[in-house]
Formats: structure tokens, sequence, C-alpha cells
């Protein structure tokens, strides 16, 4: 809306403003409002020509009646002789208050489906109310030209009285909705509001006392299918359900420049207050490009509440932040996909009111596309030597990841839309036949370093011919012949999002070597089949260096220590393109298996971006670091945690984490998992961690079978010189004490640590043949605080199973001694009976996780 709004002096007559103030073209490049123009700018108001001088309706002998506007005026009749008001509205020419005013009725008698309140003189407390009911395909619009004495803006809201637009037909105010308020304004131009949920309420309620309250308006029944600005409509995008102003945009609505057009809630005219809308961007391509226009008309000294932020990503509170707007201007920005948000955010209501939001049009930028074959020339004269010799077998294929990167360009666009993709030179990359020359067939070749294998991922494709005239074949190796590994068949699309923007499941592809083909076989030309295309992604993964691949899962790898090497660093995954697709939760698991003879180390030396969530924060402890939650369950939270096979939760850390606990070490002679889990995952937008591993020989825990009738083990020892102080030790040791001989045996177990039960314990087992891993009842917990123990089992109990379980910060220390009677001396020996805590013999428990009760209890 436009500038200059002048402030009225006094609370003297109403004064109708002549009906060509209201042509379009006033202000039009701040705002457009429908133009209400009924007759001659000399008349008395918008339906009284003159006042005296036409025959009376209600006396044909009379002459000195009011004279109408010939086109949609009616005289008031006998009570008010010198009034014209629009036809259907005659009974409200003493009192224009609590009136309905339906579309079709005024259409059908006036002939116009626009018209003119004026509001009685009221006394306040007041309250009048004006039922707008549009017809089919129309917008409720009000143009506010004059307000007396209707309340006072007290700097973030209206006191005292209001006159507001409410798109509903309960007549009840809403405080989401915009309310105008003043002593004596004129507005110039008007305050515009729209209103587009069908039947809509004008209430004018005065809430203290006044000697007079009235207002000026005209209203009109705008037709959403018009050329003219005022008929705006979202176009090209999807209203987000259960929403009330959030929208989402896709390229293939939206490939016609200008067609996708979206604005501020109620444009052109003024928004409500206090809304925050987000317009979701979304593309199916990773080189496709965003390009906005966008209008803006915001309170110039308000950036702070009333504003549009710009976001790389879907959602403010993880996302860069590109760019924000305000005041009145013109911005054309462009930035890549995959997603950007456009979020707007209106403060309370201020005056003057001449402000009006914004109107933003969108268009997806594709890569070129050429359907002339290509002459590019090889971009390297040693390539057409090399490929002719990787064509000749396997080992050369071999060889080819060898080859300097001064040698061979990164992406080798040979003749037509072949292509070569090397895993010495990129390890990961994105394709697609778009921006390529046509061709029939379009082959492309990824060859990897020897203990490499291909990852592929197909974001979209488009298959058309009929009958399998058009396919896609995987093969493994660099030929393309035989029979291929995987085959697409024409008729087929597929794209990477719904309708709703929601990206569709990977459909991912992993190859048995270190070499795979990839061809698009296409028949007749680019104009008899219209355009076929293939998009997609890939990863060269070394799994020496970085793990074997799991089947049929995205990124889980496994290390093992007899054939992973023995040190290396890892990161947190979703940075490659293959991730750029992903979205919602996303959890990665990267196992370390240490060998008999080993365990494995963990150092986080670095982490940024875990998120300050005021619901979870970490503990470091004795017994090592864990996450503390309040509401949500930690799957909803981003964090990084350690779990065994069994999914027990070693350790974690998510929301606050004070840096000075960083490095954070785990050491474990048995496999764990690290698991990274985002809860809420967008390309590139996850938290990120730098960890060091490394498998250690020691043996000093693991599985062992014990058949000797007596013994002695001891904890041995480990450097912890240069440990730092969040250093912990993950432990699992399992004994089997198997004798075929008869006996009574007894075990003592001691240490000097004097530690809780949830720092480390050991267990007594029965063994049970029947359990997957042979542990039966528990029989007896020993822990630290006891300091010695010794336990004496039941005669004959041959095969028993010791556990010790710990996760301390002080490597556990102890000894463990056993010994056999063989000769039975007392058969009244049964089984132990549940002893008191102060029963220094035995101590009996039930089947239960002891150690893992033993942790929550302690945290």
């Amino acid at each position: 809306m436009g500038a200059g709004r002048g402030r009225g002096g006094g609370a003297g007559a109403l004064l109708l403003l002549p009906p060509l103030l209201l042509l379009l073209g006033v202000a039009r490049a701040q705002v457009a409002w429908t133009p209400i123009y009924v007759d001659g700018n000399n008349q008395v108001d918008l339906w009284t020509q003159e006042a005296q001088g036409c025959p009376c309706n209600f006396d044909p002998a009379r002459e000195d009646c009011a004279c109408c506007v010939q086109d949609g005026g009616c005289q008031c009749g006998k009570h008010m002789p010198n009034r014209c008001i629009q036809c259907g509205l005659e009974q409200h020419c003493g009192r224009m208050c609590n009136v309905t005013l339906d579309s079709r009725f005024l259409t059908s008698r006036s002939g116009k489906t626009f018209g003119q309140i004026k509001s009685p003189s009221l006394e306040g407390p007041a309250f009048c109310w004006f039922l707008l009911q549009p017809d089919v395909g129309q917008r409720v619009e009000v143009q506010v030209y004059r307000l007396v004495s209707a309340g006072r803006f007290n700097g973030t809201s209206c006191e005292g009285g209001f006159l507001q637009l409410v798109g509903d037909p309960d007549l009840i105010p809403s405080p989401s909705e915009i309310q105008i308020c003043g002593g004596n304004e004129r507005f110039s131009p008007p305050v515009v509001m729209f209103s587009d949920r069908g039947t809509a309420s004008l209430l004018f309620i005065i809430n203290e006392k006044t000697h007079r309250s009235q207002f000026l308006a005209y209203f009109s029944f705008t037709s959403v299918s018009s050329a003219g600005d005022v008929a705006f409509r979202v176009r090209g995008g999807h209203h987000v359900k259960d929403t009330e102003c959030d929208w989402m945009f896709q390229e293939y609505l939206c490939r016609t420049p200008g067609y996708c057009v979206f604005a501020s809630p109620g444009y052109p005219g003024l928004y409500p207050p206090m809304r925050r809308c987000k317009y979701y961007i979304a593309t199916s391509s990773i080189q496709t490009m965003v390009h906005i226009n966008i209008t803006s008309l915001l309170p110039y000294t308000h950036c702070r509440t009333h504003n549009i932020a710009i976001y790389q990503g879907s959602a403010p509170y993880n996302s860069s932040l590109l760019k924000t707007i305000c005041g009145s201007r013109n911005t054309e920005i462009t930035y890549p996909g995959p997603e950007l948000l456009v979020e707007f955010s209106s403060g309370p209501a201020v005056p003057p009111y001449d402000y009006n939001g914004f109107l933003a049009t969108l268009e997806f930028i594709e890569p070129t596309t050429s359907t002339e074959p290509s002459t590019t020339p090889i971009l390297n004269p040693t390539v057409p030597r090399i490929m002719s010799d990787v064509m000749k077998s396997r080992e050369a294929a071999r060889k080819i990841a060898d080859v300097s990167p001064t040698t061979v360009s990164p992406r080798i666009t040979r003749i037509k839309c072949d292509q070569i993709f090397l895993g010495n030179i990129s390890r990961s990359g994105h394709f697609d036949t778009k921006n390529k020359p046509w061709s029939p067939n379009c082959t492309m070749k990824f060859i990897g370093r020897s203990s490499d294998v291909v990852h592929l991922s197909l974001f979209s494709y488009q298959l058309r011919a009929p009958s399998c005239e058009t396919v896609v074949e995987i093969y493994d190796g660099l030929t393309g012949t035989g029979k291929p590994r995987h085959q697409l068949c024409s008729p087929l699309a597929r794209f990477a999002r719904d309708p709703g923007g929601r990206f569709l499941g990977q459909q991912t592809f992993i190859s048995s070597e270190n070499v795979l083909t990839l061809i698009l076989r296409r028949p007749g030309s680019p104009l008899t089949l219209g355009e076929e295309f293939l998009n997609g992604a890939f990863l060269f993964h070394d799994e020496k260096m970085d793990g074997t691949l799991r089947p049929d899962t995205l990124c889980d790898v496994d290390y093992y220590g007899s054939s992973s090497l023995l040190r290396g660093h890892i990161t947190n995954p979703g940075t490659h393109q293959l991730y750029w697709n992903l979205e919602g939760t996303f959890r990665c698991l990267q196992r370390f298996v240490p060998a008999v003879n080993q365990s494995i180390l963990f150092t986080v030396t670095a982490l940024t971006g875990l998120f300050m969530d005021p619901n979870c924060h970490t503990v470091c402890g004795e017994s090592g670091c864990h996450c503390v939650t309040k509401l949500s369950p930690i799957s909803q939270m981003d964090h990084l945690s350690f779990i065994t096979d069994e999914g027990k939760t070693v350790s974690c850390i998510c929301g606050e984490l004070q840096r000075e606990w960083l490095p954070i070490g785990l050491r474990s002679w048995s496999p764990l998992r690290i698991a990274y889990s985002v809860a809420n995952y967008s390309w590139m937008q996850g938290f990120q961690y730098t960890a060091e591993y490394s498998f250690i020989t020691d043996g000093l825990c693991g599985y062992s079978v014990i058949s000797d009738l007596s013994g002695e083990i001891h904890s041995g020892k480990v450097d912890t010189s240069t440990v730092d102080v969040n250093y912990f030790y993950f432990q699992e040791c399992v004994w089997l004490f198997d004798s075929k001989t008869e006996r009574q045996l007894s075990i003592e177990l001691t240490t000097e640590q004097n530690r809780s039960c949830a720092a480390w314990n050991m267990t007594i087992y029965k063994y049970d043949e029947n359990t997957i891993d042979n542990f039966g009842d528990a029989l007896h917990i020993f822990c630290p605080e006891d300091h010695k123990r010794k336990i004496t089992l039941p005669w004959n109990l041959n095969i028993v199973i010791l556990r010790l379980q710990s996760v301390t910060s002080a490597f556990p220390e102890f000894t463990i001694r056993w010994f056999s009677q063989t000769e039975f001396k007392n058969p009244g020996i049964a089984e132990p009976a549940l002893s008191s805590r102060g029963n220094q013999e035995s101590r009996f428990f039930p089947v239960m996780e002891i150690f893992w009760i033993a942790v929550l209890m302690c945290t």
C-alpha cells in the first residue's frame, strides 16, 4: 500500500471520498484493489447523484425525491426520501448495522458485486457486524477509508475498540486476524483486506465510552478468475495439510516461467498479524537451481518482527540462513537445491497500515539439454590408449585406478553422452543424461581402486518407449555384455519426490567388483519419444579403509580387526551426493569387531552441530557418558551412541556437551557399533563428528573355555599414563568352566578397587544349552565393593559361566581363583538359597540383566 496516509482533524461530519479516487491506477505500485466507480464524481454519495428532483417511488405524484445512480441505485423510500442506497439494501438506509451482504442477492437486485458500508454513528460501548457471503469463485474484499473513535494502538495491539475482518461466519473476534484502530483516521489509499475462506465477518467493536464511533468502507466480492492482481491465488504448489499457510512447491508443476506464484496471506491486502508461514521448495535433481523474484512491502521500522527469511534446507533450526528481506524492495535470488525454505514472519499490526506483505514468483532452472550429436573432443590424449587397455581385461581395469590425477580428467566426456568416472580422481558425484547430448546409447563406466565397490543410487528416470524398447542395464565389469545384474524396462518412471514433496525411498545398487557399467539404451530419436532421462549419484567405497558395506543398507558398515586397517579415522556419513534425497530420521551404524586377541579403541576428537536440545543433555561420570532425556525418546533427538550387538547402549552423547569433555575415549574387548542418529535429516544438515580407532592386540578379555580343575586368572594391565579424563573401558569377558569330572567347584573373586556395581561386576550363571548364548539362571553377583568373596557351588554343577561386565573410567583389576573338590563329602549341600547382603559366602539372584539394572539405578 502507498505512503501518504493523511489524518483528519476533529470529529466532524464523515466525508465521502470521490469515487474517482478508487481507480486502480492510484498507488498501483504498492497495492491493487477493486475499482469501485459507478457514475460521475459530482454526486452526493456512491448511489445518490442528487438529493432531490426525481419521482418518488412511494408516491408517483411527488418529484422531490433523490435521483439515484441508474446502474444499481434504489431510493430509500418514505422515511429517507433524499437518499439512495444499493438496490437490495433499502431496509438498511436509516441504520446500516448488523447486515448480511449476500453476493448472489445483491447481484440479482443491483447488478453489482460491490458496494458501500457506512456505519451509523455509534455511542460506545457498541458492536456492529456485517456478514459477507461470496459466491463460488469469489473472495471477500474490504477497503477502509475512514475511521473515527475506534480505539487506539498501544504499541503491540488495539485497545478500546477496532474494526476487524474475520474469515469466519460466527461473528466472533479473532486475535489472529488484523485489527484496525485509531481516533480519527483518513486512509488514502485505503486499508485493503481480503478473506479467502468463504463467508467472512466484518466486526466493528467499541469497548469504551465514546460520543461518536463510525467507519466508512467499500466491499467487493472479487472474482478469483479475473486477470487483475486482486484475484491472486497461489499457483503451482500444494497446501501442506494441517497447516494454516504453509505450501510446498516442486519443479514438475513449475516448468513454465512465472507460473508458480506465492505470497503473504491475504495478498494484495493487509496480512494478518503474528503469523509464520513456510513455503517449502524442493528440487528432484541435485543440479537444479531455484530462481525466486520477490516484491515486498513490509513495515520499514519493524524488520525484526516483519520479515522474509530464506534458508538452505527444510527447517529454520537446522538450516543455513541465506538471506533476510524486510522493508520495501524487489529482490531476485538464485540458489541450488535440493531444498529451500522461504519463511514469512509477521509481528503486531502497526499503523498506519501502509504495507501488504510480499509477492514471489518461482522458477526451477534445469541443466541445459542438447539433442544434437556431440563433437566434443576427448579431453586427454592418453585416454584412448588407457581405455583400449581397460577394455581388454579385468586386470587392466584395476590398473586404471592407479593412473595419476594429472593424466586423466575426473569426468571424461567422450562421443555423444558416454562418461567415465574414476575413483582415484573423484570419490563421489552426480550424473544426469538430461544435460548431455542425446544418443541412442548412453554408457557410464565407474572404475574404482582395487579395494573399492561402486555404490549407485538412481534418483529419477523416465523411460517412455513401449514394450521394453528403452532399458537401463547395470553390469559388473566394463564390457556391458552378457546378462546384466539389474535391468529397468520401459515404460517406467520414477521421481525423487512424491506429490507432497516427500522423498521416495532410495533405489540403490552395489557392485561386486571395483568396476560397474551403466547403460541407457533408447530407440528412435528424442523428437519421436519425447524426453527420456536417467539421473542419479555414485560413491566409490573403499572396503579396506571404510569398512565392508552391509547388504541392503545405505551406509551400515563392518570393520573387522582381522582384515581391516588396524588404525584409521571415521567421520559422519551423509556428506556425499548419494545422500542428498534423504529426509526424516537418518541412522547409520559403523560396527567394529575385534579379533579374539584384540580390543578396539575409539577416541571422539571433534563434535560440532549437535544442537542444544533442551530435552536432552550429556552427563559423563564414572560409568561413561549418557544421554539424559526429559520428554521425548532419544530416537527423536540427534545423538551419537555406542551400542552392543544386543542393542544395549554403552555410551551416548546428545544435546548440550561441554567442549572440555573432548576427547572422549572408549575401549572395548567386544564388538561395538557407533550409531550416528539424526532426527530430522536433510542433505548436509546433520551434525559432524570425527573419531579415531585402533585395533589393539592384548588378549585381556574375550571368550575362554577352562577345563582345568584349578587355576588363577589376573585381569592384566593396561597403560593408563596417557589416558584422558573421559576415557572409559567396556568389557564383556566370558569364562566357561567345563569339567567332565564330577566335582564341587569353588570360585574366589578378589579386588582392591572400591567401585560401584554399576562400574563393573561379575556374575555366575548356570550353563543352559537351550539358550542362544548359553546363559541360564543367574546364581551369584560379585561387586568391587565386596573386595573378596568365595562362592562354593553345589555338587556336580560341573559347567558354569562367569561373566565380567564393565563400563568404567578405571580399568577393572581383579583376581579369579578356582579349585575343585572331586570327592563327595557333603551330600546335604543343595542349591544355594537367597542370602542376605551380609552373607559373605554366597548370593542368589533370579534371572535378570543385573549389570544393566545396576547401571540404570546409578545413572
